[in-house]
């Protein structure tokens, strides 16, 4: 099953100003990947997230998200942000059972809060807009990588019939990899039509309990893409 750290620092920092997207990609790929690890896939087994603000960073959580052990057993003391140090004074970790993730959301509408920009891949250019396709097509890519079930017939109903109800999102800069791109934020609200079948209905509600834990859209691995439930 998925495993989750969060990693408390002893104060927050200001990432503000420097590539955090990178140095948090970084010190994610330190952790997870071991030396034959695909470093350029295009599906990478973890996501990475900043806690709060760049500016007022008070930790990192880290979530390996297939169903198998972690390449390492503890998280480490002290997390690299570039040429900074910063000691860790608390790690929670949690075990998510993928087959348990349609327990946390709705099945048939839900709201997603997306924190930090959110971007997809559509014929090589960035496409930063919560396309319903887009979102759980990719979902369910990731979601079988992570060794989760979902029968073909199914996924293609969900993908083909979720719907945009409604969103309150505007377009956010950030750099990254030298560059600077921009992705989405904001609140989104997604479902299912009426005539939606039972098991189309489960997985729409398992693919954004997994969102929650991997994120949405391109570049999960760099802190992009964060997704949290929003009060109701």
């Amino acid at each position: 099953m998925p495993t989750q750290w969060t990693l408390d620092l002893v104060a927050p920092v200001d990432l503000s100003e420097q590539p955090h997207h990178d140095h948090l990609h970084a010190l994610a790929c330190q952790i997870f990947e071991d030396a034959g690890g695909a470093h350029h896939a295009d599906d990478k087994p973890f996501t990475a997230r900043l806690l709060g603000p760049p500016d007022k960073c008070a930790g990192v959580v880290l979530t390996w998200l297939p169903d198998t052990p972690p390449p390492v057993a503890a998280p480490p003391e002290r997390l690299r942000f570039g040429a900074r140090w910063c000691e860790v004074t608390g790690a929670q970790m949690r075990r998510i059972p993928l087959d348990r993730l349609a327990e946390r959301t709705p099945g048939r509408r839900v709201r997603l809060a997306v924190v930090t920009p959110a971007k997809f891949r559509q014929h090589g250019r960035d496409y930063p807009l919560p396309d319903p396709y887009l979102i759980y097509s990719t979902l369910a890519r990731r979601f079988r990588s992570a060794g989760g079930q979902a029968a073909d017939d199914d996924v293609r109903e969900l993908s083909r019939s979720a719907l945009l109800y409604a969103h309150d999102i505007h377009t956010e800069p950030y750099r990254w990899h030298g560059t600077t791109s921009a992705g989405f934020i904001g609140t989104i609200t997604l479902g299912l039509p009426r005539a939606a079948t039972p098991s189309a209905c489960r997985l729409f509600a398992s693919f954004n309990g997994f969102a929650l834990i991997a994120g949405l859209g391109h570049g999960t691995t760099h802190g992009l893409g964060a997704i949290d439930l929003p009060p109701p």
